[in-house]
């Protein structure tokens, strides 16, 4: 395997960093009760999966960013959504 360039170390930390975000998110959500259990087992089963699948293909750099900023933006819609 060759080395990694750059450009794919900056878009893994970038996407990272999304799924982190997330992963408080969709914590913060259901512990401050502004999600009901439903919504959050269905973000953790999205976060855990995604989380693998990013991990094991991390220098696919297109589709790990859409997913982690996807998932970002499914739990801001979702929340807002479900909270109302």
């Amino acid at each position: 395997m060759s080395e990694p360039t750059p450009r794919q170390v900056l878009y893994a930390l970038v996407s990272a960093g999304f799924w982190a975000v997330t992963l408080v998110l969709t914590i913060g959500a259901a512990v401050s009760g502004l999600s009901p259990t439903v919504w959050t087992i269905v973000l953790g089963v999205g976060l855990l999966a995604s989380g693998v699948w990013i991990g094991l293909n991390w220098r696919r750099t297109g589709p790990v960013l859409l997913i982690a900023i996807g998932l970002f933006l499914a739990w801001m819609v979702g929340t807002l959504v479900v909270a109302a």
